[in-house]
């Protein structure tokens, strides 16, 4: 059972009901209200947008009372529904973890536009709300642009949106609280802070540790700091600079931040100097003379908790080029689904615990979703939310079945969009902007893994990290003395079979074959010492006598090695020469089996009672004696439980909330 009490000033039709993000796209409402006979009628509704909402074919609820006042307008009513009606529009509240809750008043009892009375809050309808941690208790820093102008940096793109980046010094930030960069503190919550009246510029914040090196550098070079100074600004920042790579969290519009668990904390410092904040503004209509201030508050200790909390990230399509471009003038249209296969999963030291799933795209995201499967089992969604909306992004706990992900599981993000606001013969671009569109889901987790990224990329260009050209591995050699293209390419021109290896290496000089290499040539120097696997083990590279054999069954292996990272046969094997359209980073050996993903099971209706229990319930509601009122904080929930096994969650129009 639930029910509403609004207090005073409620004259027309109430509605109250959960939401999968805090806002009207996607939710379910009970809408109770007197009809043209002046009787009262509860309504199972559902919206799709900014709109008003349309009654459910499949009506769910009951009424088991109402009242209004006519003179005060206190308003009071319950209704009973299933916990699980299975149907489609419908939010199953059978999860013992906080939802969202959505209300609003009307003035009338037709049922229109309530002009503004309405509102959201979370609520757990099993159970008590979590007893989080104060965070007054916590000393905080403010991490935010020093009034920067909102402007694009980079003058070769769109200039409707700027990403602005600052460096914050872990030096300067812990004076006050006597830690240096060298110590390790933890932050235990975040949350925004917003320069007044320029939210409707601001789209999101992101926040990384620097690590001290520019990634993907032949030798992980020390990243020179000698320029960067506190508050330092970039302008051109679409790109995190190099070296800061480990995200740290963030906040995108709709969201409010994120508390731990007492015993849970995310880790900085520890010789990690630097910290970069990255804001991303949308200026549409391109005005002038906007300055910022915005970013976001940490929460710290030094009193280290026992458990470090990560990120964990799903980036099917993210940055420009990564994923393929969508087509426009469809309804629902899916990015490549990213797969963690049980092998990446595996690696993982244990059970990870999720605190809260956040989904995130731009204006045409439609739906996105996180799906776990266990054992060939499929354990549904982390987080169910029926329709998106850009402008409510706040992070949600996960589905309580799936609030524990264990080594061994299969996970799946998928991303849907609906393009017709574009014209079907045009495309939608991936990418950072705002016009563009992007799929990250992330969660919140502890403990802490050394892999937490996971990112979608597509096998052709992919492969390419490992061996220029596909064929080379599929195709057979032209020279009679090599079975595979791989094999001939590598014997005659090493620092061109792989631009992986030259990359590494740094390599930008003549070509040298297989023998330069191995048997001591100079030429091949720098590519020996750096890829001492790359040549025989049998010590024939020792004496530098390494015979054409040797090195041709060799480089048959090699082949073998790295045709097979990206999940490849090598010929004469051709039993898996064809990509599947889709491939994760971070688990490279099954790019080429085209992963699968159980079925859900069939939904279970659960909690529905019949009609004749209703009238029985109703009829036995004492509103002199049943209900009491409880004075509760604001934002809380609670449940009473009644002789009858139901918990009756009211919402909450003020600080006093009837039971």
């Amino acid at each position: 059972m639930i029910g509403l009490h609004v207090l005073e000033g409620s004259f027309g039709w109430s509605a109250l009901g959960p939401g999968g993000n805090g806002g009207m796209k996607g939710a379910s409402q009970i809408v109770v209200r007197k009809n043209d006979d002046d009787e009262w009628v509860a309504e199972d509704r559902y919206s799709t947008d900014y709109s008003t909402p349309t009654l459910d074919e499949s009506q769910d609820i009951e009424l088991l009372f109402a009242q209004q006042d006519d003179v005060t307008g206190e308003t009071s009513w319950g209704v009973v529904l299933p916990q699980n009606s299975c149907d489609e529009r419908d939010y199953p509240l059978d999860e013992d973890h906080n939802v969202f809750m959505i209300y609003a008043l009307g003035s009338t009892h037709d049922f229109n536009f309530h002009g503004g009375a309405r509102g959201q809050f979370t609520a757990n309808l099993l159970g008590l709300p979590p007893n989080q941690p104060n965070m007054d208790d916590y000393d905080h820093v403010d991490l935010v642009m020093p009034n920067v102008s909102v402007v694009r940096g980079e003058e070769d793109l769109d200039p409707t949106n700027p990403f602005i980046c600052s460096y914050f010094d872990m030096e300067v930030l812990g004076e006050d609280m006597g830690f240096t960069a060298e110590d390790k503190v933890h932050m235990v919550g975040y949350e925004p802070v917003i320069t007044e009246g320029n939210e409707k510029y601001l789209h999101h914040f992101t926040m990384f540790s620097c690590e001290g090196y520019a990634e993907g550098t032949p030798l992980q070079q020390q990243l020179d700091d000698s320029h960067l100074y506190h508050q330092k600004v970039l302008p051109s920042c679409t790109n995190m600079p190099p070296g800061c790579t480990e995200f740290l969290g963030g906040w995108a519009v709709g969201s409010n931040g994120h508390i731990f668990p007492h015993n849970v904390g995310v880790g900085i410092g520890e010789g990690k100097r630097w910290l970069v904040v990255q804001n991303h503004y949308y200026n549409p209509n391109m005005d002038t003379g906007i300055y910022d201030s915005s970013g976001i508050r940490l929460h710290l200790t030094k009193d280290l908790r026992p458990i470090d909390a990560g990120v964990m990230s799903f980036a099917a399509g993210v940055s420009t080029g990564q994923h393929p471009e969508l087509p426009g003038g469809q309804k629902d249209v899916a990015m490549e689904t990213l797969f963690v296969e049980p092998d990446c999963s595996s690696e993982w030291s244990g059970p990870l615990t999720v605190m809260s799933v956040q989904h995130h795209s731009h204006y045409m995201g439609l739906h996105q979703e996180i799906v776990v499967e266990r054992d060939g089992k499929n354990l549904g969604a982390l987080r169910t939310e029926h329709i998106y909306d850009y402008n409510h992004q706040g992070g949600v706990e996960p589905n309580t079945a799936v609030r524990t992900l264990l080594p061994g599981d299969r996970i799946s993000a998928t991303c849907h969009f609906d393009t017709t606001s574009v014209s079907a013969n045009s495309t939608v671009q991936i990418g950072e902007e705002s016009n563009k569109e992007m799929c990250f889901p992330t969660i919140f987790y502890y403990p802490k893994q050394e892999v937490d990224t996971y990112a979608y990329y597509p096998p052709a260009k992919y492969s390419k990290l490992y061996v220029n050209e596909l064929e080379w591995c599929r195709q057979p050699s032209m020279d009679e003395d090599f079975e595979s293209q791989c094999a001939e390419k590598l014997y005659n021109d090493v620092p061109g079979f792989s631009s992986f290896f030259s990359t590494v290496a740094g390599y930008d000089g003549p070509s040298f074959n297989y023998p330069t290499l191995c048997n001591g040539g100079a030429l091949g120097a720098k590519l020996r010492e750096q890829l001492p696997d790359f040549c025989p083990t049998t010590g024939c590279t020792e004496t530098q006598d390494c015979s054409e054999e040797v090195l041709k069954e060799w480089a048959k292996g090699v082949c073998e090695y790295n045709c097979g990272k990206i999940g490849l046969s090598l010929y004469p094997d051709t039993s898996r020469t064809e990509p599947f359209n889709t491939s994760n980073v971070a688990c490279p050996t099954s790019l080429f089996d085209k992963p699968t993903l159980a079925e859900p099971e069939s939904c279970q209706k659960k909690g529905s009672l019949s009609s004749a229990l209703v009238q029985e319930l109703a009829n036995k509601i004492d509103f002199g004696g049943a209900l009491e009122r409880v004075t509760l904080e604001e934002n809380s929930s609670a449940g009473l439980v009644w002789n009858y096994s139901l918990a009756l969650v009211m919402c909450m129009l003020g600080s006093t909330l009837l039971l």
